[in-house]
This record gives C-alpha cells, sequence and structure tokens, in this order.
C-alpha cells in the first residue's frame, strides 16, 4: 500500500501541475505527453484530482461525451502518468465495447492485476479469484468504452468495496450509464475543441 503522504499533493490547475508543497524540478502534467494532445491538459489535471483526492471509499470516475472527442486517449494519458503509476497497488486497463464476454474480460483483469503470474483453470471463478486479489489494495481499473449499465453490472460487483482510495475508471458514449454509475464523483463531460483549441491543434499538425 502507498502512504497517504501522496494525499498531500495540490493540484495547481491554473500553471498545469502537481505539486508537493515544495520547489521542484518534477514536470508538470502537460509537459509529460509526448505526443500533441490539445485541449486536454485542464482535463487530465481534473480527472486525476479526482484520482488522488476525495473519498477513502471506492469511487467511480466516468468520462463520458460523443464518439471522437477523445475519450480514450485522456483516459489513456492519465492512465501512465508516471505518479498515477505508483500511487495505485494494481492498476489494470480493459476495453469492454458494445459486444463483450464477461469471463474473458474477467481473465484479461485479473491476469494484468496478478501480472499473470496465477493460472487460470477452466473451471476457475475468476469473479472470486480478482476479488480476493483486489481486497485491501488500492486499485485502479480502466472499463473503457462502456455501452451498457449490464457491462457495469457485470464486472463492477467484482471490485471490492474498501477504504483504500481505489478507484475505477470508466469512459462512455451513452448517458444512461453516467447516470447509473454516479457515485461519490459527478460524471466529467468532455466537449468539442473551441475555436482557439481546433486552430492550435492545425499548427501544431501542420508546422
Amino acid at each position: 500500500m502507498k502512504g497517504d503522504k501522496a494525499m498531500e499533493v495540490v493540484g495547481t490547475c491554473g500553471k498545469g501541475t502537481l505539486s508537493s508543497g515544495e520547489t521542484s524540478n518534477k514536470p508538470s502534467i502537460t509537459s509529460i505527453y509526448d505526443d500533441v494532445v490539445v485541449g486536454f491538459e485542464k482535463h487530465a489535471e481534473i480527472i486525476m484530482m479526482n484520482l488522488i483526492q476525495g473519498t477513502k471509499e471506492r469511487d467511480v470516475i466516468t468520462i463520458y461525451g460523443m464518439p471522437g472527442l477523445g475519450k480514450t486517449t485522456l483516459a489513456r494519458k492519465v492512465y501512465s502518468y508516471p505518479y498515477i503509476v505508483n500511487y495505485f497497488d494494481v492498476k489494470t486497463w480493459c476495453a469492454v465495447s458494445q459486444a463483450y464476454n464477461r469471463r474473458t474480460l474477467l481473465v484479461e483483469i485479473f491476469k494484468q492485476a496478478t501480472n499473470n503470474k496465477i493460472k487460470i483453470k477452466e473451471d476457475d471463478d475468476v469473479a472470486d479469484m480478482l476479488r480476493r486479489v483486489l481486497i485491501g489494495k488500492r486499485y485502479l481499473i480502466v472499463l473503457d468504452d462502456i455501452w451498457d449499465v449490464k457491462a457495469w453490472e457485470d464486472l463492477g460487483i467484482c471490485f471490492p468495496e474498501c477504504e483504500c482510495r481505489s478507484r475505477v475508471m470508466v469512459t462512455t458514449r451513452i448517458e444512461e450509464v453516467t447516470k447509473h454509475l454516479q457515485h461519490h464523483s459527478d460524471p466529467y463531460s468532455l466537449s468539442f475543441l473551441t475555436s482557439e483549441e481546433s486552430w492550435e491543434l492545425l499548427e501544431k499538425k501542420v508546422f
């Protein structure tokens, strides 16, 4: 378990940085991106603050928006940020999509959670095995592209409730899903780029 020292981190959104209360040469949130993600800097800061601050109970962070807005890109950037990588004991990424197989997804999550060190037999109860692996750990599970509330009902029951500051990050294009998943944190809605952001993106891509 990572120490609660992590909760001392304070987001200075106006500057696009995370600060521990002292001056350092650590990269800002925006400077860690290798590729250009125009307009995502503030989104990333807010999502990251929701992941590391707030309730000690398990929380669901939902990123909602129309197709093509970059929900998965934003989630992947946050998921890969070094501070987030070090903050959670267990991190897994699972692409759900419209047509999914519950057992297949649970097997994939379990393999990532255990670094593929535990073999799964055909008759194993993977849901129970996953719960046992996650209990007592601070975990981050990403469920990318959920289309239906039932997908959450199938998978979410396998993520134990505990006071370890665990988080489940969900991306979805379906508004009804966001309403059903709302927990301590409100759904986070992505919008289209502004005119200024669109021009900035064009400039960066062209020049």
